[in-house]
């Protein structure tokens, strides 16, 4: 099982991710670190335990908003003070234009269906960075994307992330159903991501076919341990 954990940031600081409301996001209580500084909150996860891998929303570029600087100068200081971490970015990415400047060896581009305008553009993102990765994106109303990318796993990326927002932050617990269906429906190689409270559910991810889960409230509220996360190696 593969844990990544998640960084949301909004206006230069770590935010705490709540259903998807980015308007209501808040800077982070976290028992981890008292900053909201990216690279303190990294420092904080990677004391915890020693991921390969940290997934970053960037909030400001996500939201579209041309007035708001994105962050991809504080996720450039963190790829140098963290050179073994692989970095999942979601930019919020439209076009081939907006996906440029996140080209890195470092970066595995996200390309969230709630920001793609179509098939096409979709297609054209995963010629241009074939390690980019598909979020499948479900809000409290549903999928929001092109509807062939939830229909046709043919177009999957490997793995692809199911995001469920109304789960998020929200100590719901994960997407159960969802998971279990797509899994079942395709056998595609799929996180799941939103919901995550303690090692029960991460467990019960595990059961359902995830094979890879990624986490923020739990890590932050230390409901899952150093100790929670070695259980799970081989």
């Amino acid at each position: 099982m593969h844990i990544i954990p998640v960084i949301d940031l909004m206006h230069g600081q770590v935010v705490q991710a709540i259903q998807g409301q980015r308007q209501s996001y808040r800077a982070i209580q976290s028992q981890l670190t008292e900053s909201h500084a990216l690279l303190d909150v990294v420092t904080a996860i990677l004391q915890v335990y020693p991921f390969d891998c940290v997934y970053i929303a960037d909030l400001n570029a996500i939201t579209g908003d041309s007035t708001l600087v994105n962050h991809r100068a504080h996720i450039a200081e963190a790829i140098l003070a963290f050179p073994h971490i692989t970095w999942w970015v979601d930019a919020g990415l439209t076009s081939t234009a907006a996906l440029t400047p996140w080209l890195d060896d470092a970066i595995r581009p996200i390309l969230a269906s709630e920001s793609l305008p179509d098939l096409q553009t979709y297609q054209q993102l995963r010629e241009m960075a074939a390690n980019s990765v598909l979020s499948l994106d479900y809000f409290q109303d549903g999928f929001h994307g092109p509807e062939c990318l939830q229909t046709d796993h043919a177009l999957w990326s490997q793995p692809s992330i199911v995001m469920s927002l109304p789960k998020v932050g929200a100590n719901l617990g994960p997407d159960l159903h969802r998971l279990q269906s797509l899994k079942q429906k395709t056998g595609a190689s799929l996180y799941a991501a939103g919901g995550v409270r303690h090692m029960a559910d991460i467990q019960a991810l595990a059961q359902t076919g995830a094979d890879g889960v990624l986490i923020a409230s739990a890590l932050h509220q230390k409901n899952i341990t150093a100790a929670d996360l070695h259980s799970l190696q081989p």
